[in-house]
């Protein structure tokens, strides 16, 4: 926080969020919370980023960041740590089950971290097909609602899969910079 003044304002405006994530007694969920705030803290090093944290209320549907990029593009991203690298169908299923935290009338991305991934852009688009071709009623509709995905590999850099179906898709000076900023 010393070295990242923005972020530092950011915890400290969502101190009473962060505060009652980080006191759940699973580790598992401690790591979870530190994936999010991972991403806001790069993000926040931007000056072209605006973020907020859980926006649309804490404990309701919706994603863990919204973001503004030079102000007027705004943006959702949701966080999601994977515990190790997954084969295709179970990343197809995290990926389903996070599309319902997803809102209608914006672009919205997913960002998947951990560690050792090894998740390629066509493994992302492998996965998003399987998710896509079981998917129907509701489930379609969910889906033309995530923009892409950011595959944030801790010890191995970042990539991002653009979901050509999606009805907001992500800007690609969007794309560029949260990919940029995700990378350092």
């Amino acid at each position: 926080m010393e070295d990242n003044p923005r972020f530092r304002t950011f915890v400290e405006a969502n101190a009473d969020k962060v505060r009652k994530k980080l006191s759940a007694d699973d580790e598992e969920a401690r790591l979870d919370v530190r994936a999010e705030l991972l991403v806001a803290h790069r993000l926040l090093a931007d000056r072209r980023f605006e973020v907020s944290f859980e926006a649309y209320g804490a404990g309701k549907v919706g994603p863990d960041l919204s973001a503004a990029f030079r102000v007027n593009q705004r943006f959702n991203l949701e966080v999601t740590r994977l515990r190790s690298a997954p084969e295709v169908a179970k990343l197809a299923n995290v990926i389903g089950a996070k599309l319902r935290q997803m809102p209608q009338g914006m672009p919205n991305g997913l960002v998947l971290t951990g560690e050792s991934l090894e998740l390629t852009a066509p493994l992302l688009a492998d996965a998003a097909h399987i998710l896509r071709e079981r998917s129907t009623g509701e489930m379609v509709a969910r889906y033309l609602r995530l923009s892409g995905v950011f595959a944030l590999d801790e010890s191995d850099g970042v990539t991002f899969w653009a979901n050509r179906e999606a009805r907001q898709p992500l800007a690609d000076a969007i794309v560029t910079a949260v990919t940029t900023c995700l990378a350092a």
